[in-house]
């Protein structure tokens, strides 16, 4: 028999009871997929976002020509993040009028082999706000400023090639937002271990 269901979704009775008469006697369960999400009161459209991997890069653009939407991998990968305008999908989706003049919302999903490195999963990500103009080599800043501008200039790149100007826009890079989700992750590491764990193991609600 299989069983599954989103833990979000139940109450804190709900999850006793299914936790102490259902999981608790199976032999063989665990994590499909987990999810982890990063809000940020910040306009990520002025952010530029790359991963050090060779990771399938998607973006939408908005009425106002500007990114609303960015995804690294596709749906069925054992790793899929999204970037995207969480005002706006608010907006749209449930008529929800947001307060803060911005929100945007980093989620990062996990399937299969990829729950297990829940708490390392984005080390290749970086979300940057890189300053061209300091490249003091003309054809250096010149095709930085391509490759920010236009995605398709990468897939014409070879991989050395790649990694050089990938490692140049880090460098010209005052701000990186992963450090700070990283910083909040760890942060918290304890309390999300307590919640996995209590699926996982012997009964201990977390507190």
């Amino acid at each position: 028999m299989r069983v599954e269901f989103n833990p979000n979704k139940l109450t804190h009775e709900e999850m006793l009871w299914l936790k102490q008469n259902v999981i608790d006697y199976m032999e063989d369960d665990g994590f499909t997929r987990l999810d982890l999400a990063f809000d940020f009161e910040d306009d990520l459209s002025n952010y530029y976002a790359m991963t050090d991997k060779s990771v399938k890069k998607t973006i939408f653009y908005g009425r106002n020509g500007k990114p609303e939407t960015k995804y690294f991998g596709v749906r069925d990968s054992d790793r899929f993040i999204r970037i995207y305008n969480k005002k706006q999908e608010r907006r749209d989706n449930a008529d929800i009028e947001v307060v803060s003049e911005h929100l945007w919302r980093v989620e990062i999903e996990l399937k299969r082999g990829m729950v297990d490195y829940w708490n390392d999963c984005f080390d290749d990500l970086h979300i940057l706000q890189p300053d061209w103009k300091t490249i003091e080599r003309t054809s250096d800043r010149a095709m930085v400023f391509m490759l920010l501008n236009d995605e398709e200039e990468w897939g014409k790149l070879e991989r050395r090639t790649k990694n050089k100007y990938k490692q140049l826009i880090k460098e010209i890079s005052l701000v990186d937002l992963t450090e700070l989700m990283k910083l909040t992750l760890k942060a918290n590491e304890k309390q999300l271990q307590k919640q996995i764990d209590f699926w996982q193991r012997e009964f201990r609600f977390w507190k």
